[in-house]
């Protein structure tokens, strides 16, 4: 990919032309995942409990949702979090679906140009969360 870049001087004008080497996110957000939870299923009518979710990609403002709605969340590593769940979330048989999501932020990004190839230029840009794929909790009569 080329660029250019205009310079106005009040004596010139400079053009410059480059061509992008690479580019690096750095700390972007990479969408989380869950490989699994605990526990996986309970009985109907139990009191409330600590779900603990395991996966990849959790930041410390990760949140556990259940059927989509956020509950109370607990940042262990970027392989855990542990998520308060209310005992009327499990007071009706049924499958719950567990999912995590990272809100988006703004991190810095490196751009390197020819020119430039043993450094960079860094400029801030906006990173997407995401949000998980789902594990089931089921809730059994």
């Amino acid at each position: 990919m080329s660029l250019s870049r205009t310079i106005h001087n009040t004596s010139c004008v400079v053009s410059i032309a480059f061509t992008l080497v690479g580019l690096s996110c750095g700390d972007c957000i990479q969408t989380p995942s869950v490989s699994s939870i605990s526990p996986t299923s309970l009985s109907a009518g139990a009191p409330g409990f600590l779900l603990t979710v395991n996966g990849n990609n959790f930041r410390q403002n990760s949140m556990v949702g259940l059927n989509g709605t956020v509950r109370p969340t607990t940042f262990v590593s970027s392989h855990q979090l542990i998520a308060a769940i209310a005992a009327s979330d499990v007071a009706m048989p049924e499958t719950l679906k567990v999912s995590v999501s990272s809100p988006a932020e703004v991190s810095p990004t490196t751009l390197t140009t020819a020119s430039s190839s043993s450094g960079g230029e860094s400029v801030h840009v906006d990173c997407a969360g995401g949000s998980s794929n789902s594990v089931s909790l089921t809730i059994s009569p």
